[in-house]
């Protein structure tokens, strides 16, 4: 049914009444959790095991930690290094791995499958407004060594991983989560430079995310990547060569939430290519949506066929998800073990790099043994 393409976000650390009901009636392909829904590291757990104890397939859980300033699991772990970090100091591409395998081992130990990460966004000579740090480099073959490195640790603890954004907003020129970011690139610039790490990683990540940036040399100038079956389908598929699962950024940004409802937007990207669809809030409209997309599937064929693409996509990332897991070890003990592992890592990480959190933005609490705080310091 539709609602097996959907991605949804939840409201906080425990499930309401309506969410328990919203996952039992319609349980969605995925469920991405962000810092509000990030208590201590047993509750978190218990949170996950909850959603999926509830829904009629488990769901598979996602969370967007890169370190840095997207660091979902900041109370949890010493504050992770942002991407842009690695290349500072000593043995970047050791480190990445390192780091990747960390982030792995904790999400792997809550019971979250699929990191959505790592960025694969090629900076510019400034990184765009949200996209700070967040990248590994302004060279594609040094973000194909880093992002492969951290992808391969997050791989080697049992941690699924997706890349993210396509085709490259490294040269944006907004904030897509406040309103639309223009990349004025041609498809040749693209090939040359911002697809590569999409091409060379991406079979190995299984999954890439669309984002929301317009390429008007590409498309309609205020079209974004997401809605546009000129990237998501012809560039994604046939110049990147990609067969994997394309998943949505999340839908309520504004770059494209402003283009219509709830409804239309979700056909339109669903058309557009996309085979799983992120709503990250308002877990209220989700219901509207699925009946909407039901509607859609049993009105024509080539909705149907379009819906039988996506699933067939869908199921082959569980899978691939599930083989990742096989292979890596069992998970920690106990979160003790991760906070160990994460003072060695920050012990070798930091004595060649500087961190970039002003000292009156550092966490000074003491760790708590069994509850998932250090008060390590925070970089960015």
């Amino acid at each position: 049914m539709p609602h097996q393409i959907l991605g949804i976000g939840l409201t906080g650390k425990s499930l309401t009444d309506l969410e328990r009901r919203i996952l039992g009636e319609i349980t969605p392909y995925a469920v991405v959790l962000f810092g509000r829904n990030i208590g201590e590291a047993d509750e978190t757990r218990e949170l996950i095991r909850e959603v999926k104890a509830i829904s009629q397939r488990p769901p598979l859980m996602m969370i967007d930690e890169e370190g840095g300033r997207v660091d979902r699991l900041r109370h949890l772990l010493p504050g992770l290094p942002s991407a842009e970090a690695f290349a500072e100091g000593d043995q970047p591409a050791e480190m990445a791995a390192w780091g990747g395998r960390l982030i792995g081992m904790a999400l792997r130990w809550l019971d979250i499958e699929v990191d959505l990460a790592p960025v694969v966004d090629v900076r510019g000579e400034v990184s765009p407004k949200g996209l700070e740090r967040r990248t590994f480099s302004d060279d594609p073959e040094t973000v194909v060594e880093l992002a492969g490195a951290f992808l391969r640790g997050l791989h080697a603890s049992g941690t699924a991983s997706c890349l993210k954004h396509y085709p490259g907003i490294g040269t944006g020129s907004a904030d897509p989560h406040y309103g639309a970011t223009v990349i004025d690139v041609s498809l040749q610039e693209l090939i040359d430079r911002d697809l590569i790490p999409f091409a060379r990683l991406g079979d190995e990540a299984g999954a890439i995310m669309i984002g929301h940036g317009c390429y008007p040399q590409l498309d309609d100038a205020d079209l974004p990547a997401s809605l546009s079956r000129r990237i998501t389908t012809q560039l994604l598929r046939e110049t990147t060569g990609f067969d994997g699962l394309a998943v949505s950024d999340d839908m309520e940004m504004h770059a494209v939430s402003d283009l219509g409802s709830y409804e239309s937007i979700s056909e339109r990207a669903f058309l557009a290519g996309n085979d799983v669809i992120m709503f990250a809030s308002h877990i209220e409209r989700v219901g509207d949506v699925q009946q909407f997309l039901k509607r859609k599937v049993g009105a024509g064929a080539s909705f149907q066929a379009r819906y039988e693409d996506a699933t067939r996509r869908c199921d082959r990332y569980r899978d691939h998800v599930a083989a990742i897991r096989a292979a890596a070890p069992p998970p920690a003990a106990t979160f003790d073990e991760i906070l160990d592992e994460a003072a060695r890592f920050t012990a070798a990480f930091a004595p060649s790099r500087q961190s970039a959190t002003p000292d009156s933005d550092r966490r000074k609490a003491q760790r708590v043994p069994g509850k998932g705080h250090t008060g390590r310091e925070e970089w960015t």
